[in-house]
Parts: structure tokens; sequence; C-alpha cells
């Protein structure tokens, strides 16, 4: 026993030791060792010492984290969910390496979370947005262990198809924006689906370093022009849509919303697409890109079509890759873009094409786990410390 206490001590007095010959060190230096660290072992770092939790949960060192984050090289994020009855369902996330051939995967979330029998999820800067459809929008930070569900909105309104929102991060203001399309009860019992008139527009708005409590839904004054097809994607802090003159039709148009005054924005797509129900919007360097899949499925050419100018409408086809001979055929429809990088996934690998060498590389695909996780939808992942302020 006494042995066993003289241990503890002096493992205790090493730790003890060790921290404070770390502490001479500059506040500068200390803070470039910790910013390289991942969001794990800061949660460790900060058990330590007070003064190495307040360094960590400080707003600069947030931010300098994230910056460093940003030049990491990013990983996939894979969710997968599982009903276990009606009352609730197991939701978990998955993040996949992409700097080598086999992707180291690590599991980063696995929990019970509230049912979700249909749902949309979206992934910006380490936060997930997931929608379920029912006036229900969750965010969930997989690195730190958090969920937390948004104000849920008018109680008057419809309930929708779950990919009718967006979600992003604006780096010019430090602050994530959700953004929601609702619909009022249509004034005619008569009516199948409601109009345009019925359609409103909320942005809802997560800033600081912590917490959701003190964010509440803004209601646009401005109308939508259009119908919402699917979810939305945010380039450079513009969120653009595809949409349709009529709820549930296929999509015809493309319109933006821009947050800073916040205004709606319809663009003309090429004049050589007939349709936009097969394209795919990415975000390219910056630019918003479409990828015409079915152009891409019936040639194996996978044309690029970037927006230069969105007042004038004006898009140029600025590359043109042959896929021909790699197995075209069994590329799925699952397209993302990182960096200068195209993402695309094949039956069991995920490939990136590489726009500036003109070469591709592979990371396989993340192998089955209990209930089957499969790489169908993906997003670009980087750890965060933003904090939801739940556990």
């Amino acid at each position: 026993m006494e042995t066993s206490i003289k241990r503890r001590k002096c493992t205790e007095e090493k730790g003890n030791i060790a921290t404070s010959e770390f502490d001479k060190l500059t506040a500068d230096l200390i803070t470039s060792i910790f910013v390289r660290c991942p969001v794990k072992t800061l949660s460790t770092l900060r058990c330590v010492s007070k003064s190495w939790n307040d360094l960590i949960i400080s707003p600069p060192f947030y931010s300098h984290h994230l910056k460093q984050s940003m030049e990491n090289a990013p990983q996939l994020l894979v969710m997968d969910r599982y009903l276990l009855g009606a009352t609730k369902c197991r939701l978990r996330f998955v993040s996949v390496g992409t700097e080598v051939e086999e992707g180291e995967s690590n599991e980063l979330y696995n929990d019970i979370f509230p049912p979700l029998f249909w749902c949309s999820w979206l992934v910006c800067y380490g936060l997930v947005c997931i929608s379920a459809g029912d006036r229900r929008i969750f965010l969930c930070n997989p690195a730190m262990q958090q969920v937390c569900q948004l104000p849920k909105c008018s109680r008057t309104a419809l309930p929708l198809r779950s990919e009718h929102f967006g979600f992003g991060y604006l780096h010019s203001k430090n602050e994530y924006k959700v953004v929601h399309f609702l619909y009022g009860r249509p004034a005619s019992r008569r009516s199948r689906y409601p109009g345009l008139a019925q359609l409103r527009c909320e942005v809802f708005t997560i800033n600081g370093v912590g917490g959701i409590s003190n964010s509440r839904w803004k209601e646009i004054a401005e109308m939508p022009p259009y119908h919402p097809y699917l979810t939305g994607l945010l380039v450079n802090e513009c969120m653009y849509w595809l949409a349709g003159v009529r709820l549930g039709a296929k999509p015809n148009r493309i319109f933006s919303f821009d947050f800073e005054n916040e205004k709606f924005l319809t663009i003309s797509q090429p004049s050589s697409f007939k349709t936009l129900s097969n394209l795919k919007m990415l975000d390219l360097k910056g630019m918003l890109c479409l990828v015409d899949k079915d152009h891409f499925h019936k040639s194996s050419i996978l044309d690029l079509w970037i927006l230069k100018d969105k007042i004038s409408c004006i898009w140029v086809k600025e590359y043109s890759i042959n896929l021909v001979n790699f197995r075209s055929e069994k590329i799925m429809s699952t397209f993302g873009t990182c960096n200068e990088e195209i993402i695309f996934t094949l039956q069991d690998e995920v490939v990136f094409y590489d726009l500036k060498r003109n070469c591709f590389r592979r990371v396989r695909r993340v192998p089955r786990f209990d209930f089957g996780l499969q790489i169908y939808d993906f997003g670009i992942y980087r750890e965060t410390l933003f904090s939801l302020g739940s556990t």
C-alpha cells in the first residue's frame, strides 16, 4: 500500500515538473505547438492546468486552430444512421484520411440520437448540419462529441422535404449560417402544393466561440424567386440552389442568396443545358461549378462549367476530363471538390483528380462496419474547436 502511494506521488511530481518546465516557454511558442494538436488531444490538455485550459478555450486560439486546420490535409466525413424503433436511432460519423492510398478511418461519433427516418446533411469547417424534414434541424461537432437542436421554425409552417436548406461558414464574419425554407399553409384547401406566395426563407446565425443560446431565426424580407431543389451550396459567401417553378418539379433555374445584402438573384444556366435535373453544383476554387452528370455517363467526358460572372450570367467550360479508360461506367454520381481536386467514388474506392497536374490518386473506401457503412455520400471534413455548448 505504501509503495503504491509513493509511486503515485512520484508520478504526480514528475508530471508537475514537466508542466512547469513547459510553462517556461513563451505563450506564442506554446500556442504554436498546441494549434497543431487534434481536438481530442486538446481536450486532454485542457485538464492539465488552468492556464492551458484558458489558452485553448480563448477566441484567438480558436481562430489560430481553425487556420491551421485549413492548412492540414482534409478528411472525408461519412455519416451513417440506424433506426432503433420509432423513438431513436444510432448515429455515427467516420472520418477517412486522404493522404495515403489506404485511407485510415477513425470513428469520431457513435451515439443514440433522436429518430431520423429521412434526413439530409451538410458538413462545413468541422460542424455537421442535419435536417430531418419535420422542422427539426441539428448541429453536431463530431470531434468534440457535441450535438444540439436548433430552435424550430414557425409552428404554422408545413413540414418540408429535408433537403430544403443550406449550411456554410462565412470567413469574413467568423459565422456559421443555416438557411431554411418553409411554407405557410395554402389559402385554399384545393391547392395540392404550396405556391411561391407561401414560400419564406429564414437564416440562423451561430457566431462566437460556444453556444447557440443567443441566436434566433431571422426571416428574410425578400421572397425567394423559385422553389429550392435539393440542398444549397455555399460558394464565396453566397448560397446557391437549383430550383423549379413548382414545388417538387424538376429544376430549371438557379438562384443565389447573398448574406451581405440579404437579396436573391436568379442566374441563367449555360445555353447548352436543356435541363438542370442531372447537374451537380460544386465549389471549385471559390467559383460555382456545374457538372453535367448525364453527359458524363453517356460520353465518359467530365465537363466542368465555371460561373465567371453571376450578374451577367457568364459561364465558361474550363475543364473537360476524359475518363474513358478509367472504369467510368462504375463511377457513381457522388462528386465533390477539395482545393484543386475533383473527388468521385467508384464501387470500392474514392478517387481524386488533380486539375493542376492532370493526374489521379486513390484512397480506398471505408471498410464495412457493423451495419454496412459505405461512402455513397461524403463531406470534406476538418476539425474545429467550435463548441455547441452541449455534450
